[in-house]
């Protein structure tokens, strides 16, 4: 056997007694919820990567930006461990009617590296226009994604912690007396869903984006995204994924007042129109929409 072929064969032997570890190569993928979306509705993005042993650094959006703006992205979660793959999740907006091909995004990992994800295809039609705001009750048809139980992992670890720091702090104490530590300042509250809400609203008042050229359809779905969040946390229903009607039979037995029930009812199915059926209001109207949705925050 010549030199060329012990070389090759002791390459090959050890390439096989790495480690898997050592041999994976990194990979990224990328999945939608649905491939087709109504314009006006949220759609879930996943970003899967294998073969790396810490979480990626982050996802670059830029090959999307002339389709999905990054001002469309609602919410992200963190990466999560699944098996052998890191997860993370977008919560994305439609607000454009056509047909996307959208191209691979780049995921930076640890240490500099990079990887690029599959391409996809959306698809975003227009609804229906209608002046009744009745028959757009099945527009919104968002689901609830299912939890799985290894999406709260890190809580049960974070539980099992605590347990035994607060076991060994005890057991401690049994055997030495503990100086009593100086008061810690608490800290401030988290704000209120009210004053949240009316911070955005009084931004938005600031901004004046309806003046905007093009900006009064993604000011009626920004005052709507405001309330819908708004009742979502005062009243712990599921606003953001429920339609106008769906939400006013949620409200049925909440403690929110009476006489604010048809302003929050006219308030969501104006911005409907606007959103989905393209409905174009009086100038002056723009204003008052901004004052009904703080009478809705401000009485509840």
């Amino acid at each position: 056997m010549g030199k060329a072929a012990v070389f090759a064969l002791g390459l090959v032997l050890f390439v096989l007694a790495l480690p898997e570890s050592a041999r994976a190569q990194a990979k990224a993928s990328a999945a939608l919820d649905r491939d087709r979306v109504e314009l006006g509705d949220t759609f879930t993005l996943r970003v899967l990567v294998s073969g790396v042993q810490v979480a990626p650094e982050r996802v670059n959006f830029a090959a999307w930006q002339n389709q999905i703006p990054t001002d469309n992205i609602r919410s992200r979660s963190e990466w999560m461990r699944s098996g052998g793959q890191w997860v993370q999740r977008f919560t994305l907006l439609a607000l454009d009617s056509a047909t996307l091909s959208l191209p691979p995004l780049t995921v930076h990992l640890h240490l500099n590296g990079t990887i690029r994800t599959n391409p996809l295809q959306l698809t975003v039609t227009a609804p229906g226009a209608s002046s009744d705001i009745r028959d757009m009750d099945s527009i919104r048809d968002i689901r609830r994604e299912q939890a799985l139980w290894y999406d709260h992992w890190p809580w049960g670890v974070g539980a099992l912690l605590v347990i035994i720091v607060l076991g060994w702090y005890f057991r401690r104490r049994q055997r030495q007396a503990i100086p009593v530590p100086p008061a810690i300042p608490l800290a401030p509250p988290p704000p209120s869903a009210r004053e949240v809400a009316l911070e955005k609203l009084a931004a938005l008042q600031r901004e004046k984006p309806w003046l905007k050229p093009g900006g009064m359809p993604e000011y009626y779905a920004t005052v709507s995204l405001i309330v819908r969040e708004f009742l979502e946390r005062q009243y712990d229903i599921p606003a953001l994924e429920s339609t106008t009607r769906e939400i006013a039979g949620l409200l049925q037995g909440s403690n929110l007042p009476d006489a604010q029930r048809p302003t929050l009812d006219f308030l969501l199915q104006q911005a409907d129109l606007v959103k989905y059926a393209e409905t174009v209001p009086h100038k002056n109207f723009h204003e008052q929409v901004l004052e009904k949705a703080k009478q809705v925050v401000g009485a509840s």
